[in-house]
């Protein structure tokens, strides 16, 4: 299946996304790639909401929040802004079963992305 058709099933704004850059795809498809590093780069883990104070994984899913916002990517967008509410609220409990959510929308996208980069 073409890569922004199963995108748009995933729940990606693919027009909106591909709005921000021009309507440039081939751009958009390079910082999709991006997207899949990014989460690569700065790993959330269930464990990681056992914590005193969340700066840290604030701060990383505040990143993963912009980074899906800026790619049109919604339903990443919307559950990672629900998980950062909560974090700041301190509602470490209610962000963990937040995150436990996104985690299989999340792992479907990025498989789109990839297989999409071996083609």
């Amino acid at each position: 299946m073409e890569l922004m058709v199963e995108l748009e099933e995933l729940g990606v704004d693919v027009k909106e996304g591909l709005g921000r850059v021009l309507g440039d795809e081939s751009l958009y498809r390079t910082m999709l790639g991006m997207f899949v590093d990014i989460v690569e780069k700065n790993p959330v883990q269930e464990e990681d909401f056992d914590c005193e104070s969340c700066e840290e994984l604030i701060g990383r899913v505040h990143m993963l929040k912009g980074t899906a916002g800026n790619l049109a990517i919604r339903p990443l967008f919307v559950k990672y802004t629900e998980i950062l509410n909560l974090l700041r609220e301190g509602r470490q409990g209610e962000a963990r079963a937040a995150f436990v959510q996104v985690g299989e929308i999340q792992d479907r996208v990025i498989d789109c992305i990839r297989r999409s980069e071996n083609v």
